[in-house]
């Protein structure tokens, strides 16, 4: 079963946010960090249940899954739903950020 990964306006926000701040202090590093980001992402559409409830997920309305890209420093936290046969991107963030709130996202 295939499903169709989309992001969220808030999360392709973060992306963006995020990749022009790595851009600054690294052109080509920022490139290959998007690149792999995106791809990591876009396995989620063969099985995107393969990552855990995230903790925050009892904050809101809808189960919220969580990924995480990279290692230990630099890590990012990439919080998605499933609905029906799409997989929602709702936040790309910093592993070093807050947790996830309900405020922060419209769901």
């Amino acid at each position: 079963m295939s499903f169709l990964v989309e992001y969220s306006l808030h999360a392709q926000s973060e992306l963006v946010e995020s990749y022009l701040w790595i851009k600054e202090r690294s052109p080509m590093a920022a490139d290959k960090w998007r690149d792999e980001l995106i791809d990591k992402v876009e396995e989620l559409s063969e099985n995107p249940l393969r990552y855990p409830v995230a903790p925050e997920s009892e904050k809101f309305p809808r189960e919220i899954r969580l990924m995480l890209f990279r290692k230990r420093r630099g890590q990012f936290r990439i919080y998605y739903t499933i609905n029906q046969k799409r997989v929602v991107i709702l936040s790309v963030r910093r592993s070093a950020r807050k947790p996830l709130e309900k405020e922060d996202l419209e769901l």
